[in-house]
């Protein structure tokens, strides 16, 4: 299939309306950690679940609260609380994150290879985590606009579902970042081509995945 055929229909996805719900309770373990405990409190407000949108995570990374916006970002992903260990992980390590978040903020990323080594080290954070905060932060990679790049999305690529996308075909699982600098290009050439926004593409495939797992 070509995504042409669905133009329409990823011109019309509603981006920044994309919702999650999370249950407090879910993230009472780390209420008591100097940095993740207050941003928990200012996410929730007092309340017993939170609905979080896109634009809501936008606003969060506009508001100078690095400490905040990673929570907000993990809560928006991963709203039952992530594989395994990765949030306590990532607590342990939030201060090296927040660091690299800050240097990579002001400067962007000119060498993916070579920032990406310096992801490895944070425990907790893989591609898909981390690519989401480099898109909320509205991060340049390479000089390209970064996207959310996940495991949905590397199963769209790798199922080979639509021909427009075969260039990024065989996203090894090993090292899977590898191809990071690739996909933007492609997802942002795509996009134009076919006249839609890349981060509506990016959320088209996120969604078909889905769609397509149901009915594999």
């Amino acid at each position: 299939m070509q995504l042409k055929q669905f133009q329409g229909l990823i011109t019309n996805m509603p981006v920044r309306c994309q919702v999650f719900r999370s249950k407090r309770i879910t993230w009472t373990p780390y209420e008591r950690h100097e940095k993740v405990g207050p941003a928990l409190q200012r996410i929730f407000n007092n309340m017993d679940t939170v609905t979080l949108s896109r634009d809501d995570v936008f606003k969060l990374a506009q508001s100078n609260d690095l400490a905040t916006f990673i929570v907000g970002t993990f809560i928006w992903g991963y709203p039952r609380g992530g594989r395994g260990k990765n949030f306590l992980n990532l607590v342990q390590d939030f201060d090296n994150l927040i660091t690299l978040l800050n240097q990579t903020s002001e400067r962007g990323i000119a060498k993916w290879e070579e920032h990406f080594a310096a992801v490895d080290r944070i425990r907790g954070v893989g591609l898909s985590t981390y690519t989401k905060f480099l898109y909320f932060l509205r991060i340049r990679v390479e000089d390209m606009t970064a996207l959310i790049f996940d495991q949905r999305i590397i199963k769209v690529i790798n199922d080979k579902i639509f021909i427009d996308l075969d260039p990024l075909y065989k996203v090894p699982k090993c090292k899977p970042e590898r191809k990071y600098p690739e996909y933007l290009f492609c997802m942002h050439n795509v996009a134009s081509d076919i006249g839609v926004t890349a981060e509506a593409l990016e959320l088209f495939l996120f969604e078909f995945s889905k769609k397509s797992t149901k009915s594999g």
